[in-house]
């Protein structure tokens, strides 16, 4: 079984924020609570505390914060924009500082409470990847489970081929489970 089942387009496209994000999906997910405002207005800049606001969100909604955040559907920036009463286009001056951009997000896993995947967590993944497997194979949908329960489990989505990896052997033990 091949283990990258990713074309590069869908390996950009999971790599961040989807075209469209439903009205629904929006007001859920972007909507910043009081505590939100609170770790965004640490931030001194409009464009600091946008692309603070946006990481946050992003790992809320992704279970990750895409690496370039200038990619955010303009709606998006825009709801964000205006509860903080910036901008929408301050957001083109964030990430210039690489640092700043990796605090942000090391600031923001701390605030949502999400951490980064251990070992333990990888073999957790494939058991509960193996149990799925026996259920469905296209890996697709494998792995759409996967970065579910990740973000359920407040654990930050690992790489793509990691995750490839791993429905990738989850597959193969459920077929040979199967076969034996």
């Amino acid at each position: 079984m091949p283990i990258g089942f990713l074309t590069a387009a869908e390996r950009d496209q999971l790599n961040r924020f989807p075209t469209l994000i439903p009205d629904e999906d929006l007001r859920a997910f972007f909507l910043l609570s009081d505590a939100d405002q609170m770790a965004i207005n640490h931030q001194r800049e409009d464009h600091t505390r946008l692309g603070f606001a946006l990481q946050l969100c992003a790992l809320r909604y992704l279970g990750f914060a895409p690496h370039d955040l200038h990619t955010t559907p303009w709606e998006v920036v825009a709801y964000v924009a205006h509860q903080l009463h910036v901008s929408p286009e301050s957001l083109q001056a964030y990430g210039q500082r690489i640092k700043t951009r990796t605090m942000h997000r090391q600031q923001v896993q701390i605030h949502r409470g999400f951490r980064k995947a251990m070992p333990l967590d990888f073999y957790a993944l494939q058991t509960w990847l193996v149990e799925r497997a026996l259920e469905h194979d296209q890996p697709m949908l494998l792995l759409q489970l996967a970065c579910d329960e990740l973000r359920r489990q407040h654990i930050v989505r690992p790489g793509l081929t990691r995750l490839e990896r791993l429905v990738a052997t989850a597959r193969q033990q459920a077929y040979t489970g199967f076969r034996e």
